[in-house]
């Protein structure tokens, strides 16, 4: 069976990140996978970023998977043995979360062969996803000069496992009640416009990217 995994780099279990990857694996599990979600930041969980063991570089050792021992190796276990990977995070000051970034360092660097850059240490291949959320709307990560640059490589890392993709979620609603909070550059009617509009739209092809995914690397085996 196909095994897909959903990686929530999003402190809110039931925000817009939650729920686009939620959507997702309602689409790996109607295209048969066996699913599974990992909420990085769970209070009970502790991990760091990349340590700089260098165990996952040693000779005669286990290759291409983190060992280093805390709470993310189990989920770096999971995510060697996935054959779709979906990782999804809000988006601060143009980069994925620290908890998502600490993930990918944690995933990425024991796929980097030192004896042949050009080769990396793949124990399965996999298709994968990034799917970002952010507050700003779609045109302003073009009027920046790097902010789509920056997401861009961020997801693009995954490519070496396989084929990835991105699905951005612009304009969320990020506030139960924006009388609290001091915003008065955003327009609530708007946001909420966008919620009912807009992200419907993002849930759904969240829904479809899952499916096809998990379709492609049935088709791959």
């Amino acid at each position: 069976m196909t095994k897909a995994l959903f990686i929530n780099g999003s402190p809110r279990k039931n925000g817009n990140t939650a729920q686009l990857l939620k959507r997702a694996m309602d689409g790996a599990r109607e295209a048969g996978a066996e699913t599974g979600l990992v909420d990085l930041y769970d209070h009970s969980m502790n991990f760091k970023g990349c340590m700089s063991c260098f165990a996952c570089k040693i000779k005669g050792g286990r290759k291409g998977v983190c060992s280093f021992r805390d709470d993310l190796q189990p989920v770096m276990e999971k995510a060697a043995d996935a054959d779709v990977l979906v990782c999804g995070s809000p988006v601060y000051c143009g980069y994925p979360t620290a908890g998502l970034r600490a993930f990918m360092e944690r995933l990425i660097f024991p796929a980097v062969n030192y004896s042949d850059f050009r080769s990396p240490v793949i124990n399965k291949p996999k298709r994968s996803a990034s799917i970002f959320t952010m507050n700003c709307p779609d045109r302003q990560i073009y009027q920046s000069n790097t902010y789509d640059i920056l997401m861009d490589v961020n997801a693009r890392s995954l490519g070496m496992f396989g084929p990835t993709e991105i699905l951005y979620s612009f304009d969320t609603y990020q506030f139960n009640d924006y009388s609290r909070y001091d915003a008065a550059q955003i327009d609530e009617r708007h946001k909420d416009e966008m919620r009912r509009t807009q992200f419907p739209e993002d849930l759904r092809n969240a829904y479809e990217t899952g499916k096809r995914l998990v379709e492609e690397a049935a088709g791959d085996k």
